[in-house]
């Protein structure tokens, strides 16, 4: 028999196979995850290893070469390529398709733990990667206003939308990028230092010394110990120029003001930061600008999890981004720029 003579005399049979294949269609859709490319493990890894201020020529001799020759013992690997430029080291492995590459990210890691120590003291600890060329924000968010510096945007973007957005469920990360961020800029006086007998070093150090917060160890009471803290971080600009650079010993000085001190009794007179450099506050160098429609905006780009449904998660942002926009200043203009889930 045909199958349209099987389907009229036996219609029972055939509605419950068609009511069938829509049950498993329906539970399929509401359970499976749908994502706009399906998650692959892509065979390559790169090892990256700041050193601040250091030339192409040093990183490749003193950072890439050793790791290269660590790395290249793997017995899976298929190639090694790497690229030294100032002030990074830039090592790609690659692998084959058929390797497990948890295992691989553990053997570059233990020949890496091997060759630690021939590093230099002042290279950054190097950092083992996995790549995915798949891995694109799921969305970007515009923020924007007329009336506010682009130091203001940026510090409304990172208190409103970058915290509260990674509390959502599914989120890894949401990175900002645009705007402009503030500074507070010792300029120091070369004739002032000079008169002083100072250093630049000497104030470098002072500035790095002093704004810092130190333990200060445990006061123990019968049923409790307190953790004690010594508070040396600035916290209004105006402490910076207080910040000790030298201690000038004034006993023996030509001065007039100072011929009739007690020899037993030197006095000594503190050179302040003030005294050899204005503090002034400015902006950081930009190295990068957002502009939305020929606006200068920030972008708050939002990666997902590694297993998160992308559709529920860009419906928990738009969700959250209707309630925020309740809380938000009129000023501020929120666009969604790109949307994964469209696509999907």
């Amino acid at each position: 028999m045909s199958l349209p003579e099987i389907s009229i005399r036996r219609p029972i049979t055939t509605l419950m196979v068609y009511i069938g294949v829509f049950l498993f269609g329906a539970i399929s859709f509401s359970l499976l995850s749908r994502d706009l490319f399906s998650p692959i493990s892509y065979p390559q890894l790169s090892i990256v290893t700041p050193y601040e201020n250091a030339a192409p020529e040093e990183i490749e001799t003193l950072i890439t070469k050793p790791i290269e020759e660590a790395v290249g013992g793997i017995s899976v690997l298929r190639k090694v390529t790497s690229i030294s430029k100032e002030g990074l080291s830039l090592v790609v492995a690659e692998f084959g398709w058929n390797q497990n590459m948890d295992f691989a990210s553990l053997q570059v890691r233990e020949k890496i733990d091997l060759i630690k120590e021939r590093l230099p003291r002042d290279a950054a600890e190097p950092i083992v990667k996995k790549n995915n060329p798949f891995e694109l924000p799921v969305m970007l968010i515009s923020i924007s206003s007329k009336e506010r510096s682009p130091i203001q945007l940026r510090e409304v973007a990172r208190k409103w939308f970058k915290d509260e957005l990674e509390k959502i469920h599914g989120v890894a990360s949401a990175t900002i990028s645009g705007g402009a961020e503030e500074q507070i800029l010792v300029d120091v006086d070369q004739a002032k230092l000079r008169a002083s007998g100072i250093s630049i070093v000497e104030v470098s150090d002072a500035v790095g010394a002093a704004n810092l917060n130190y333990p200060g160890g445990t006061i123990k009471e019968s049923f409790y110990e307190y953790l004690v803290r010594t508070l040396g971080e600035f916290k209004h600009m105006e402490e910076v120029g207080q910040v000790p650079v030298k201690r000038e010993n004034l006993k023996g000085s030509k001065d007039p003001r100072f011929e009739d001190m007690n020899s037993k009794d030197p006095s000594n007179r503190l050179v302040l930061l003030k005294d050899v450099a204005e503090i002034n506050r400015s902006m950081k160098e930009r190295t990068s600008f957002s502009r939305f429609n020929s606006v200068d905006n920030v972008t708050i780009a939002i990666q997902k999890q590694a297993q998160a449904n992308t559709v529920q998660v860009t419906g928990g942002i738009l969700k959250r981004l209707s309630d925020l926009k309740e809380q938000l200043p009129k000023d501020i203009q929120v666009d969604i720029i790109s949307d994964q889930s469209k696509s999907i």
